[in-house]
């Protein structure tokens, strides 16, 4: 895992400090991270707008655990408000850090006492329609991170697009952590695209149920192109159900790794667990996550 931190000598390894451990949260995304719109979507793409009806501020929260021989945790809060004339303003504050790292030498005695190592992001964003169906948005970013005794700062500046214009098609891309200055930073950056198709609502079961169909494609720098696919199902407007899996490349070699949520919505409330079955089955990662909508 220090390895992944950036430990090696480069201009990338600074720009590891502050996103390779976002990337153990992407991972338990089931939906595209460009057409994202759960409670804490502005993390994920800056192209979030709130209905012009309902709600006029949706508030998330949502906390990452991994098992403790990988020892990654980490939560998002995400606000976001419908400004009458103006748009979808939102604020997001999130850290994931590393635990129990420690030093040691001939022994397993631990020296100096714990490593410091984690990422914080702090972000302000508006987002707004600006065509028949087509949502854009900007999102300002201030990004640290620490590695024992390294550490580094940068500003990001993100932008998004979505497009709804279509029945039951969502469409989207989004950057996460560009640098505008194209420095070393610029090799924490993804570039995300996403779609997905949702049917109509129909009868079942002697209920209600919506189905969908997504797929996204992210970016990152000397790496290859990563892949999600996944399905979900609303039933009755109050259980949600997804499933699907992701392809990424280490070492050359393609990786597949499962991805599942779980939801129960409730009025203006929405409460999910998710997973990552982890690269070859191994080291899985759950999200907790709840959203509330004021109307």
């Amino acid at each position: 895992m220090l390895v992944l931190l950036g430990t090696a000598p480069r201009a990338a390894a600074q720009a590891a400090l502050v996103s390779d451990l976002w990337r153990v949260a992407a991972a338990t995304l089931v939906q595209p991270a460009a057409t994202a719109d759960g409670g804490a979507a502005a993390f994920w793409t800056p192209a979030l707008v709130l209905p012009a009806l309902r709600p006029w501020l949706r508030a998330g929260v949502e906390m990452i655990h991994t098992p403790a021989e990988l020892g990654v945790n980490g939560s998002t809060v995400a606000i976001s408000a419908r400004l009458s004339g103006v748009g979808t303003a939102s604020v997001v504050y999130g850290r994931i850090g590393l635990d129990n790292l420690v030093r040691t030498e001939t022994s397993p005695e631990a020296l100096d006492g714990p490593i410091l190592a984690y990422a914080e992001a702090f972000s302000l964003g508006l987002a707004r329609t600006v065509g028949r169906g087509l949502d854009a948005g900007v999102a300002v970013r201030y990004l640290a991170g620490r590695l024992a005794d390294r550490s580094r700062t940068q500003l990001a500046v993100d932008v998004g697009l979505l497009y709804t214009g279509a029945p039951h098609l969502r469409i989207g891309a989004a950057t996460r952590f560009w640098d505008p200055r194209f420095g070393a930073a610029e090799e924490a950056a993804t570039y995300s695209l996403g779609a997905e198709l949702a049917s109509s609502e129909f009868g079942a079961w002697g209920s209600t149920l919506e189905l969908a169909l997504r797929y996204g494609a992210t970016a990152t720098h000397d790496e290859e192109l990563q892949h999600l696919l996944t399905a979900g199902m609303v039933l009755g407007g109050v259980l949600a159900l997804d499933l699907g899996a992701a392809r990424e490349s280490s070492g050359g070699l393609p990786q597949w790794s499962s991805r599942g949520a779980l939801g129960i919505i409730s009025g203006h409330y929405r409460v999910q667990v998710g997973r990552d079955g982890g690269v070859n089955g191994f080291g899985a990662t759950y999200r907790f996550g709840l959203a509330a909508e004021i109307p």
